[in-house]
């Protein structure tokens, strides 16, 4: 079974602190890479991970820090960063060496597409580009026994005497059904997780084949791709057992769905029978529900009704713009309102709920594309609408606003910590405070809509959960803005039907 230990060396090895960066109130951030990391030294090297995590201490992050340090003593500490997380990453980095000397290690997204930003932060003593599984172990290994570090795929590492070796390539895991089951146990505070949010993160499948102009994942899969096939699948029988195992441990815990975190997974119309197969043998469509990302271009009726009846509560997809146009030519997401609007009524037909993802900001926009995005998301009247601020992640998406009259506010943008607030663009007759509007008048329609009709379901019901909800938020010292969104798209969840 994936999770069981292979026979460990005698000598023991290294201990490593994963720290969780995340300092602006985002309890979402439960970190799937860092626990299938964590998962893997623990489950398949001589090395053993701990994590902390600072998300419930962001008031105080430096003493919980410390403390943590402390009391697990690590050879080793270890971030996963990406790049909107990347000012945070940099305190927690300086504030972890004037605690302690160990060597600090970067991966993850940022550290594996802006490498020389990652390895240029004078605390850091290591970088690993790409999938970190192997190439962790391998660096682990070598400093445990003071050997060379030449030769890992897309380890950069600093060495005594003022020396560098950065290899070439980056890291990759070929095979996924080599990893283990995770042991959320790592995330000590996971019972706060499982009350403010209710799921889990898992996923079956790494890298999206698709190119979407505004999508972070570009840079990601242009890196990897020099490696071997980007798009990768999991056993589906496997990927099902792993849930089961996960539902019989925490279920009684609060966890109330899974939130299935492949980019694609409706692409491999076989490998997801096969999995909606298993998941209904093993009794799971009856038990708990999951969530998981797909395209509307992935979904027949066919297909819907496979996933209705499989366990699929919930289905998260990319509208991007109510203006074909903007969808189709500037996103690159070549899928019309006619097909939209489609899927939309037979996912409603078949008890699928669809959280709606827009966006608002983007090249060649106007005021009139905002407001057709927003009559957009009050016609499908989704079951949740999210309406995200354009950041510019990619180097395409910078270059379509030129020659548009629009560019980037580079001051906003270098202060943005995440994509759901703030604009940091502007057009010909519009500016950052623009889009922050229509942001604001998007949801108090769209959630105004959902808001009134949860109170008519729940009435007493409504404040006797939002209440105590809220005041242990606060009190764990959680942005309360983050606290509202997330009561009212995920406390809901196999409540709020």
């Amino acid at each position: 079974m994936p999770g069981t230990p292979r026979n460990q060396e005698a000598r023991q090895g290294l201990r490593v602190l994963f720290v969780n960066g995340v300092l602006e109130g985002d309890f979402s951030a439960l970190d799937i890479g860092v626990s299938v990391l964590a998962s893997f030294l623990n489950q398949t090297s001589r090395h053993r991970a701990a994590i902390c995590d600072l998300t419930f201490h962001s008031r105080d992050w430096q003493r919980h820090l410390r403390r943590e340090i402390d009391r697990k003593q690590p050879d080793v500490i270890a971030l996963s960063c990406n790049t909107m997380y990347m000012k945070y990453v940099r305190r927690i980095v300086a504030e972890a060496r004037r605690i302690s000397p160990v060597p600090i290690l970067l991966g993850g997204h940022h550290a594996t597409v802006s490498p020389e930003d990652a390895f240029a932060i004078p605390e850091v003593s290591a970088v690993i580009r790409g999938d970190g599984e192997d190439a962790l172990v391998a660096y682990l290994d070598r400093l445990q026994d003071h050997a060379g570090f030449e030769g890992i795929p897309g380890l950069w590492v600093r060495v005594p005497g003022g020396g560098e070796v950065r290899n070439e390539g980056v890291g990759y895991t070929a095979d996924l059904d080599r990893l283990p089951w995770l042991d959320w146990d790592l995330w000590e505070e996971l019972d706060r997780y499982l009350y403010f949010f209710g799921m889990l993160y898992v996923q079956g499948s790494r890298g999206c084949p698709y190119q979407c102009t505004f999508c972070d994942a570009q840079g990601y899969a242009g890196a990897l791709k020099q490696a071997g096939r980007y798009f990768r699948l999991r056993s589906p029988e496997g990927f099902a057992a792993e849930l089961a195992h996960y539902h019989e441990l925490y279920a009684h815990r609060g966890l109330r769905m899974f939130q299935v975190f492949d980019p694609v997974f409706t692409m491999d119309d076989r490998w997801l029978e096969a999995f909606c197969a298993e998941y209904r043998r093993l009794g799971l469509a009856d038990r708990i529900r999951f969530s998981a990302f797909s395209r509307i271009d992935h979904l027949s009726e066919d297909k819907i009704r496979l996933l209705a009846r499989s366990g699929c509560g919930l289905l998260r997809v990319g509208i991007e713009s109510g203006d074909d146009r903007i969808r189709m030519e500037v996103f690159k997401k070549r899928i019309d309102s006619e097909r939209i609007r489609r899927i939309n009524r037979l996912a409603q037909e078949n008890g699928i709920h669809f959280t709606a993802f827009y966006i608002l900001g983007g090249p060649e926009e106007t005021r009139r594309t905002f407001r057709q995005t927003i009559r957009l998301a009050w016609e499908l009247d989704a079951a949740r609408s999210a309406f995200f601020v354009y950041k510019p992640f990619t180097q395409e998406g910078r270059a379509q606003f030129q020659g548009t009259g629009g560019g980037i506010d580079e001051q906003r943008y270098e202060a943005a910590n995440n994509i759901t607030w703030g604009g940091t663009t502007f057009g010909s007759d519009w500016g950052p405070r623009t889009v922050e509007a229509y942001q604001f008048a998007a949801y108090a329609l769209t959630f105004g809509r959902r808001w009134l009709r949860m109170i008519a379901r729940r009435r007493t019901g409504y404040l006797t959960a939002l209440l105590p909800y809220m005041t242990r938020g606060v009190a764990a010292g959680l942005d309360w803005r983050y606290l509202m969104m997330y009561f009212h798209i995920y406390e809901g969840d196999n409540i709020d039907r």
